[in-house]
């Protein structure tokens, strides 16, 4: 276990989260964490560059945000400065409170880690993104907006394409009605083709109605991998909410299974075993920020710093049921994180 890093004397990075009065300290993590899915342009309360801070001093080495030029409303370009620009802004608030090079997660040399990632400053160096237009934008995928996707891809910074895929699903809260099928599976292989020519990480969107038993647009997003083919750089199911079946099935083309804050709820006990099931090369852990809190956080606005709920509370419920050691598993998604998104090294 890692030692807990001092506290801040700044409630803007105070590492604990308050839900109907009660106060949660977050986890010391077992070992480093990555936020392989992180939403930073849709925050509707917090500030990017704090959430960054926050999430450094919180044992977060690794963040892997998503860019939709669509969805997000400006050019890569446009995009790419005002990430570099988060960063220099968290930069300039770790050194402001001393936390900047402070030894907050001191890394067990067991693990063979590098001992710089015990320092909050590690994470301000393994900030990427990945750049595509989600299933909703697909009516309006255009020439122009794949020219945008393929330009983002030139950014160091840009580490793959995503979130792409199929959503089959009505959103009644925002009145979205699912675009036609086959019009979403055209848009998710011509940007699938793109990672694969470019040789980039590609991360898939792939949702259904709850009552669709066949999980549809899980069937329609393998026949799209079986077609185009799954990059060799690697491809992630995002936000994975199915059945042990569906997980096997997904990994056995190659393919990382990312669980995030959802994996906690109570009712979701299979995607709990599917996570106990998946091999453990195949793992990793995201947020989605900033949707889907974890337990005992659900319902907040959440954010990476939280993440290392959802990855206590994995590697536990994994341990329980086959064994394993609780900090091994949280080292190995960890590994597993650096090794797809590795343009950093």
């Amino acid at each position: 276990m890692l030692a807990a890093p001092q506290a801040s004397c700044d409630p803007r990075f105070e590492l604990a989260f308050y839900k109907k009065k009660k106060r949660f300290e977050a986890p010391v993590p077992a070992a480093p964490l990555a936020d392989t899915h992180a939403h930073l342009m849709s925050f509707w309360g917090k500030e990017p560059a704090e959430v960054l801070a926050r999430a450094a001093l919180a044992g977060v080495r690794q963040m892997t945000a998503i860019y939709d030029p669509l969805a997000d409303e400006r050019d890569s370009q446009a995009h790419a400065m005002q990430l570099r620009g988060w960063l220099a802004d968290a930069r300039e608030l770790l050194e402001e409170a001393g936390s900047l090079n402070a030894p907050a997660y001191p890394v067990a040399d067991a693990h063979e880690a590098d001992p710089a990632l015990g320092r909050p400053a590690a994470l301000l160096e393994r900030v990427g993104y990945l750049a595509g237009v989600h299933p909703y934008g697909a009516p309006a995928y255009t020439d122009a907006v794949h020219a945008q996707v393929a330009a983002a891809l030139d950014d160091p910074l840009c580490w793959g394409v995503g979130e792409i895929g199929l959503d089959y699903h009505f959103d009644a809260e925002d009145n979205i009605e699912a675009a036609p099928h086959d019009l979403q599976m055209e848009v998710m292989a011509r940007q699938l083709e793109l990672a694969c020519a470019r040789n980039v990480p590609v991360e898939l969107h792939v949702r259904h109605e709850a009552d669709d038993l066949a999980r549809t647009s899980h069937v329609d997003a393998y026949r799209v991998l079986k077609d185009v083919g799954v990059p060799a750089a690697g491809c992630v199911l995002h936000c994975f909410g199915e059945d042990r079946a569906t997980m096997e099935r997904f990994c056995d083309l190659g393919c990382y299974i990312a669980f995030g804050g959802a994996a906690t709820f109570k009712r979701n006990d299979e995607v709990r075993e599917a996570f106990a099931a998946c091999p453990i090369d195949r793992l990793l852990f995201e947020t989605d920020c900033p949707y889907m809190a974890p337990e005992p956080l659900r319902g907040l606005e959440c954010e990476p710093a939280m993440i290392g709920w959802t990855a206590a509370a994995l590697a536990c419920d994994r341990s329980s049921r086959t064994g394993e050691n609780p900090d091994d598993i949280a080292y190995a998604v960890w590994r597993n994180a650096t090794k797809l998104f590795g343009r950093h090294e």
